[in-house]
């Protein structure tokens, strides 16, 4: 599996970021590593993975040029995430929480897989309405900790993930993150800087984590799974959009975000049948949530090739051939502002379904609503049923 502990959380298990491993491998060579970075970007970017290898990086005690030896002590502690001297922050269920709490939940969400999302980690500890939060006790156990010496070794290294949920509780870490202990490093990480205190900003070195290449992320999937076929490896790196946790989504429900599902999908809408409509809803809401997740973004993935074909007529389509001309059929038959209410209408769906709404009646509803907008722009019913042959 991509991303777990079978690659030792070094260097190796970063897919891509070759820049970013360089300049941290450097950095670290050098004694000149900033004592805070924050590393903005998507989980499914290889944010939190890069924060692990970069601990481990920083307390192996016999470092290559390239990555941790894997060897010693504290290479060994670092990879089950169980160093003493390593400590952790995320967002946690119930007020009087802390990430203690939550250890044992923890390693084992993040040893199975360093590129899943956060409605992923509230999923695995079956939050349903609850919300997730960093509390005010857990910036007293990260200050308390701080404070004491190293267990092991010469390094203390702090890492939070999803800083957003800090909220103004971030300003109880302002300035031990402004003057820290001697050698000690905070890696925070964060996916919405606009949901960051400025102040916190500040006082970090920003590492920026783009979209992987769609070429490390398709090779990555064919060497993480040996039986995975080449043309699907290629299709889902295309639909990931260099997100390696939707990349993962994907490859485990390919039957349900195949175009030949999606444009099924909009072929009943646009006919408008309510029986119809409701069997697909109700088949739709029989699906495990990844399915569900999956379908949803392959549609967005395809509405936005669209609007970029129709933008700039040369754009190359990053879809297989079958896709790509159902693609040309239907971007001829609908406009920009439409395809726009349907990517809103279908992201709506996403959001939704993450915070455990209705699947059968949010899919119901997107029917009606989808029916509407392509009846207003569709006027060629031989041309939508073409769209799959």
């Amino acid at each position: 599996m991509i991303g777990c502990n079978t690659r030792e959380m070094d260097f190796g298990s970063v897919v891509g970021q070759d820049l970013i491993k360089d300049s941290l491998r450097d950095a670290v060579q050098r004694h000149r590593l900033p004592h805070a970075l924050l590393f903005l970007g998507k989980t499914g970017h290889g944010t939190l993975a890069g924060a692990l290898a970069l601990a481990r990086y920083i307390m192996c005690e016999n470092r290559s040029a390239t990555d941790a030896c894997g060897n010693c002590s504290n290479c060994h502690k670092s990879a089950k995430l169980i160093h003493p001297d390593i400590h952790f922050t995320y967002p946690t269920l119930g007020a009087k929480m802390t990430s203690l709490d939550f250890i044992v939940q923890w390693r084992q969400f993040v040893l199975e897989n360093t590129y899943r999302e956060v409605q992923d980690w509230f999923a695995f500890n079956n939050a349903e309405n609850k919300q997730g939060n960093i509390t005010a006790l857990e910036c007293a156990r990260v200050l308390k900790n701080l404070s004491l010496k190293t267990f092991e070794g010469n390094f203390k290294i702090h890492i939070t993930w999803m800083a957003e949920y800090l909220a103004k509780q971030a300003n109880r870490l302002l300035k031990i993150i402004e003057e820290p202990p001697q050698n000690t490093f905070f890696i925070i990480i964060a996916e919405n800087q606009d949901r960051i205190l400025n102040t916190i900003i500040s006082r970090c070195q920003l590492v920026s984590f783009p979209p992987i290449n769609d070429e490390e992320l398709i090779r990555a999937l064919q060497d993480g799974m040996d039986s995975l076929d080449q043309q699907w490896a290629t299709q889902v790196g295309f639909l990931s959009s260099g997100d390696m946790a939707k990349a993962l989504t994907l490859v485990k429900a390919p039957e349900q975000v195949q175009a030949g599902q999606w444009l099924t999908w909009m072929r009943l809408v646009y006919k408008g049948s309510g029986i119809e409509m409701k069997e697909w809803a109700d088949a739709f809401a029989k699906m495990d949530k990844e399915s569900q997740k999956g379908f949803i973004q392959y549609g967005l993935f395809f509405l936005r090739e669209m609007t970029l074909s129709k933008l700039n007529p040369s754009h190359q389509v990053r879809l297989l051939e079958k896709e790509k001309a159902a693609l040309i059929k239907l971007q001829q038959l609908i406009d920009l502002a439409s395809i726009q209410e349907v990517i809103d209408l279908v992201e709506g769906l996403i959001f939704h379904l993450e915070r455990n709404a209705n699947a059968r009646i949010l899919m119901l509803d997107a029917s009606i609503q989808m029916h509407y907008l392509l009846r207003n722009n569709i006027h060629h019913v031989a041309d939508i049923k073409s769209l799959s042959k």
